[in-house]
């Protein structure tokens, strides 16, 4: 008995593929994401770490009016520069969701046409099996023509 060939594999190969290149893309925006988050907790700690410095200058006796100014300024910077990494941050979660329900919807097409191959395996095995349930009761019924001529 000749084995089972399903007549899409080729289909379904080329849909894994897209399913693991989806999967690498939403990897990859993943760890994008990531890092930018990660950026934008180092512009946090420089606007703490400039925020203490403006108190100490604010605290300590003569106020240095160029240096207080240059913070301010840098405190302002850094609060426009953590708005925009936000920005960045909801841009790229908004794509990493996107590619993600990209993913999924790829892996249920992938998954229904790899549900079809098991159905139609089981389906060649069965009617395998059947033939050769026939063949045998072929040959049984022949074995027993031939004891009754012989007798």
């Amino acid at each position: 008995m000749a084995g089972y060939k399903f007549r899409l594999q080729s289909i379904l190969d080329y849909r894994a593929g897209l399913v693991d290149r989806a999967r690498m893309e939403v990897a990859a925006l993943q760890t994008r994401q990531r890092g930018e988050e990660e950026a934008r907790e180092r512009l946090r700690g420089d606007e703490r770490a400039t925020l203490a410095a403006l108190a100490r200058i604010q605290t300590g006796g003569a106020l240095d009016l160029a240096e207080l100014t240059r913070l301010m300024g840098s405190v302002d910077a850094l609060g426009a520069r953590i708005e925009q990494q936000g920005l960045v941050i909801e841009r790229c979660r908004r794509e990493a969701d996107e590619a993600q329900a990209r993913l999924v919807a790829l892996s249920m097409d992938a998954k229904a046409l790899e549900k079809l191959r098991e159905r139609q395996r089981e389906e060649f095995l069965i009617e395998g099996a059947r033939r050769d349930q026939t063949e045998m009761s072929e040959l049984a019924s022949l074995r027993h023509r031939w004891t009754q001529i012989a007798r």
